[in-house]
């Protein structure tokens, strides 16, 4: 019996120490800092300023999708209703509701996507739990990560990206932010990181096939701006090869 136990207590403590601290900026259920909202600007300020140089800190890693007039946001799922709770939102949710004119339906399962709504509809709601926390944009993290000294490399996971022009602003931003700052900084990678870049995209083949098709050009301007490819999430063979 003792023996199992030693054996079942390795396994946990091998999992805990086997996790990238830096998942969806280490904040929420089960993360680090399970005690702030996932994807969240002070989520990633607590990270890079109290455990980015902890070994298990692998990268820094978001998630990204487009409003419905093109903003690139940091947010984890389709729908808005995990993170942003219908109680906590009910004034200023009744009004977009009303706006968007949903079905009395949608209303009661509190069913909108991300791309339902405007950048501005969206900074009307906080996440759950943390009134001073807004839905952060694709430029606030880069901004925070210059300011605050990021020294793991970055990794951004593809969601949901519907037009060329996101997709043609976030290869941008993510070249401008590498060559400005993450190719001059001295980038810590751990031996566990296997990925070759300092900041680059992270996709399931599901998602990187919705957002790029069979258009091979995308995967040649990735390249073209140094961020080597769209590594795929868990495995990381990289889906531009």
């Amino acid at each position: 019996m003792k023996k199992y136990l030693i054996i079942l207590l390795s396994l946990l403590c091998y999992g805990i120490s086997a996790k990238n601290l830096g998942h969806r900026a280490g904040g929420g259920k089960k993360e680090y800092y399970s005690h702030l909202p996932e994807n969240s600007l002070t989520a990633l300020e607590h990270s890079i300023e109290g455990i980015q140089y902890r070994k298990d800190f692998l990268y820094l890693e978001f998630d990204i999708q487009e409003t419905k007039d093109g903003e690139i946001v940091i947010f984890h799922d389709k729908y808005i209703k995990r993170m942003i709770s219908y109680k906590q939102n009910k004034l200023e949710l009744d009004r977009i509701y009303d706006e968007l004119g949903l079905s009395s339906s949608s209303r009661k399962r509190h069913k909108v996507k991300i791309q339902q709504l405007t950048f501005s509809q969206l900074r009307r709601l906080h996440l759950t739990d943390h009134p001073d926390q807004l839905v952060p944009t694709l430029s606030e993290f880069i901004r925070v990560s210059k300011q605050q000294g990021l020294i793991k490399p970055m990794t951004v996971e593809l969601k949901y990206i519907r037009t060329d022009a996101a997709k043609v602003k976030v290869i941008e931003m993510l070249k401008e932010f590498n060559e400005s700052y993450m190719k001059n900084a001295d980038i810590i990678f751990e031996k566990k990181y296997n990925m070759p870049f300092r900041v680059g995209f992270l996709s399931f083949s599901s998602k990187f096939k919705k957002i790029f098709g069979l258009n091979k050009k995308w995967c040649k301007l990735i390249k073209a701006s140094g961020l080597h490819g769209v590594f795929k999430a868990r495995s990381h063979v990289n889906l531009c090869n």
